[in-house]
């Protein structure tokens, strides 16, 4: 347990408030004694009182602008679906907070790099929550894996539970992330881990998915360069 003396806080500015967010992202964010979150922005205002109410943040805004604006923040946490975030990561930047961002960072390699050039040039920290990087086992597995060699080929396949609601929603959700960025859609969450973690550039990648009762199985093939 942290028992040492703070000199200063983090002054945080979160942007959403849905289920992930509030699952992950709060919580850890309240746990950290060097971290404040000094103000939140959500477009749903009950889900923003609740959440603000939870965590007891007064400043509460449903425009990010305003926030930006008004509240003076260190670092900015976009938690939202990656077809919505380059009109805010980019605006944060410009601004010069700090930026941490859910996994993919964007839905294209144009977009990712946009941010990279953005955040060097107004001398920003970024984050990506690539969090397998830091999972024990995971470490292990790829140190085991490349005391061989390279990887030249990699194949992963990912079982996630979903229930049948949820499965609806999911597979909504991905259709409209393909409709608005031309991205793989199944790629955009759990499975881009494997790519992060796994690969640096790879040649190929090839994707199935298939559904058996309440569980999703996704299959990931990729060829190194």
């Amino acid at each position: 347990m942290f028992s040492g003396i703070i000199l200063n806080k983090i002054d945080v500015g979160m942007i959403g408030a849905g289920n992930h967010a509030n699952l992950v992202h709060y919580p850890s964010l309240a746990d950290i004694a060097d971290v404040n979150i000094a103000a939140i922005c959500d477009l749903n205002q009950e889900r923003l009182n609740r959440t603000a109410d939870k965590y007891q943040i007064k400043e509460r805004f449903t425009d990010y602008k305003q926030m930006l604006d008004e509240i003076d923040v260190d670092a900015v946490y976009i938690i939202m679906a990656p077809h919505l975030l380059d009109p805010l990561v980019m605006y944060c930047l410009k601004k010069k907070k700090h930026v941490f961002v859910e996994k993919p960072p964007g839905g294209s390699l144009e977009q990712t790099e946009r941010w990279a050039r953005e955040a060097k040039a107004n001398d920003c920290l970024t984050m990506v929550a690539f969090n397998r990087r830091f999972v024990p086992v995971a470490v292990e597995a790829k140190k085991i894996v490349e005391e061989s060699g390279p990887i030249i080929q990699c194949m992963v396949t990912f079982h996630k539970y979903t229930r049948p609601e949820e499965r609806r929603a999911w597979r909504e959700n991905y259709e409209l992330r393909r409709n608005e960025t031309g991205a793989i859609a199944p790629y955009m969450d759990d499975v881009c881990h494997a790519v992060d973690l796994y690969v640096g550039q790879a040649e190929t990648l090839r994707m199935f998915t298939a559904t058996f009762q309440n569980t999703t199985a996704m299959r990931l093939t990729l060829t190194m360069r």
